[in-house]
This record gives C-alpha cells, structure tokens and sequence, in this order.
C-alpha cells in the first residue's frame, strides 16, 4: 500500500484547484503555462519546473521536494507563495498550515477520501459545495 497516497490527494487537489483558479472559465490553466509561472517566480535562484513535473503532481505519480517548496515560499508572491505554503502543510502537515481554503479543504479530503480518485471529475472541489 502507498503510504504516500493521502499526501499525493493532497498535492493533486492542490494543483489542480489552483490550475483550474488560475485558468480561463472552463478551462484550467495549461500544464505549460502553470510551470511557466512557477519557473518564473523562483528564476531569481536559477530553479526550473517543468509541465512533466506538474503532471507528475497533479497525476499523483510524484510528491514535490520540500526543498523547491521552500524556495517559492520565500520568493514567491501572492498566489505562488500561498501555492507553496498549502502544497508543504499538504507534504508536511505536522510542521505547516495551510493558507487557503484550498489547502485547507485538500488535507480535510486527504484525511477523508479512500481509494483512488480523479479530483478533475469532481468539481464541487473547486466550488466548494
């Protein structure tokens, strides 16, 4: 069994919640374009993220290195870094809290949701109801 399994919930809830706020009605914002802003707001310490990386996140195959995290923490702005700081309270839930309602409702369902499960089919995630 994958011990991992709530905490990569958590991260792709995360993802996907901030990909889908991020992007046009409709329409989540690309895998590109997301790592794109990411890669942007950590550049002044020469880090790169991928689209292969977000997907990796948001499909539950990989959880991100803490260290990244705490990079775009510290020099990230406005959503970025509120996207950072949901994302560790998601790896690390004994040493963060989340800033948003979503990170808040993603470690809520992480605790809650068994088995596998798409967060892209459901979209009461993303509206809250």
């Amino acid at each position: 069994m994958d011990t991992d399994l709530p905490r990569k919930r958590a991260v792709a809830d995360i993802v996907f919640a901030y990909r889908q706020i991020l992007g046009e009605p409709g329409r989540p914002r690309s895998l590109r374009d997301f790592a794109a802003d990411l890669t942007n707001a950590i550049s002044p310490l020469n880090g790169n993220i991928s689209h292969q990386t977000i997907k990796n996140w948001e499909d539950r195959s990989n959880l991100p290195h803490r260290n990244l995290l705490r990079q775009l923490q510290v020099v990230g702005r406005g959503w970025v870094r509120d996207f950072a700081t949901d994302m560790l309270s998601a790896i690390d839930p004994e040493r963060y809290d989340p800033v948003t309602e979503i990170g808040r409702r993603a470690r809520q369902r992480s605790l809650e949701e068994t088995g596998p499960f798409k967060p892209r089919y459901d979209k009461r995630y993303i509206s809250g109801n």
